[in-house]
């Protein structure tokens, strides 16, 4: 799937070229030069990663940061600033920004903090897609357990009960038809027995202090 970039500069001749470049590199490009159009996009759009200008109007671009945080797919942010701003890109980074480039841009070193966010956020995202599996698998282990348990629990109530009805009838038909019902609930609570012992379904031995 092509990465999708955000591009959140408020100079039009840097957002021309920074899209240009990245375009030819095989991204799928946005781009907004206001907070509110980046939101905009955010919420719309789910970009990966964001390249974000920190020279917008009144700081705003922290107000940008603070959104990528609480969005849901968490996109990453390089930031952009002047050569002589190096506090406000630390400060930056202190917020969650991953990078942080420099003025005048250099095409080469912006293409490798592209690739290397894309990167973090592609195995980012495979890390919580197995962490999620992993959930649902450890839920399906612990429902199939409960029923398992539970229906075990019948087939003894069916077992003794039939056992009992045995001894107490004459009829030859009658305990013949009980002996086939009690084979049938053994074979039940033997399936039983071979579902719990299988690797998907164990119980996981807890782990030695």
């Amino acid at each position: 799937m092509q990465a999708q970039l955000l591009v959140v500069e408020s100079d039009d001749m840097l957002q021309l070229a920074l899209t240009t470049m990245l375009r030819r590199e095989s991204f799928e490009i946005l781009a907004a030069t206001t907070v509110a159009e980046a939101r905009t996009q955010l919420f719309h759009e789910h970009p990966m990663v964001v390249l974000l200008d920190l020279g917008l109007a009144d700081n705003s671009s922290f107000a940008v940061l603070e959104d990528l945080r609480n969005a849901p797919d968490n996109p990453l942010a390089i930031v952009i600033s002047v050569s002589d701003a190096l506090a406000l890109a630390l400060e930056a980074l202190h917020r969650g920004a991953f990078d942080y480039l420099t003025r005048p841009i250099n095409n080469d070193l912006l293409r490798v903090a592209v690739d290397r966010a894309v990167e973090h956020y592609q195995l980012r995202q495979t890390a919580r897609e197995f962490e999620r599996l992993r959930t649902l698998e450890e839920t399906l282990r612990t429902t199939i357990r409960t029923a398992a348990h539970h229906i075990s629990q019948h087939l003894t109530v069916i077992m003794g009960e039939t056992q009992l009805l045995q001894e107490e009838l004459i009829s030859a038909e009658v305990r013949g038809g009980l002996d086939r019902i009690l084979h049938a609930t053994e074979l039940a609570a033997q399936t039983l027995v071979e579902l719990r012992a299988a690797r998907h379904f164990a119980v996981k031995a807890a782990p030695e202090a």
